[in-house]
């Protein structure tokens, strides 16, 4: 386990240059404005998680985070070359609008905030820098992003390529306390046709116009044939 290795690491010199160069997974704690402790020693990373950066909860790049917020996602780029999977905690768009670019071949993004969404963005601001940048995206969970309903189908068909790439798409969100209707849940499979797994809250109260049917779940079936 993680904890196992780190602790070999540190009594043991061959250990050491071993866990470095084979460590594929990583998650980041310290200060986002401390730049000279971002290792980058683990060349091997495919997966890092930067949603616990400290201060928790503010901007990860922004004019009071680090002084650079630009050189920041340089730094990030290579530190870590060779990632496929984040997960970045995202207080608005800023932080992914500069980090997708440096990282295109990523294919799986979870975006973390559990803060209200700013009410002054435009529909999907959060998501269409990864579809723009991040063309090989081919899992997205936003399960533990604080976003609307109405940010999602948008985002899709600003990219369909991007859309019809995702395997995988997590919108079991608390956020959404009604659940997507029945016309953002079949906008969302006819755009993503070859998701294997879906996840995504539903408005099954038939007291709420749009609420999801029979009808509903058989489409679907159908836009998503390749659903297990």
């Amino acid at each position: 386990d993680v904890r196992s290795r780190n602790s070999a690491a540190l009594v043991s010199k061959k250990w050491l240059c071993v866990e470095r160069s084979t460590r594929s997974s990583l998650t980041l704690r310290g200060n986002a404005r401390d730049l000279f402790m971002l290792p980058s020693c683990f060349r091997s990373v495919t997966h890092l998680d930067l949603s616990l950066l400290s201060p928790w909860g503010h901007p990860l790049l922004s004019s009071s985070s680090p002084p650079d917020p630009a050189l920041f996602a340089q730094l990030l780029r290579h530190s870590f070359p060779h990632l496929h999977s984040l997960i970045l905690y995202s207080r608005n768009p800023t932080a992914i609008h500069l980090l997708a670019p440096h990282w295109p071949t990523l294919t799986h993004i979870k975006l973390v905030r559990w803060h209200q969404r700013p009410p002054h963005l435009p529909p999907a601001a959060d998501i269409l820098p990864i579809f723009q940048y991040c063309t090989q995206t081919t899992s997205l969970d936003l399960s533990s992003f604080y976003c609307w309903t109405d940010d999602i189908p948008p985002a899709f068909k600003a990219y369909p390529k991007v859309a019809q790439n995702l395997t995988s798409l997590n919108l079991l969100n608390p956020s959404f306390p009604e659940g997507f209707t029945a016309q953002e849940v079949e906008e969302i499979t006819k755009a993503c046709p070859n998701l294997k797994n879906l996840f995504i809250a539903c408005m099954f109260d038939p007291r709420y116009i749009g609420f999801v049917g029979d009808e509903t779940l058989i489409s679907i079936a159908v836009n998503c044939p390749k659903l297990s």
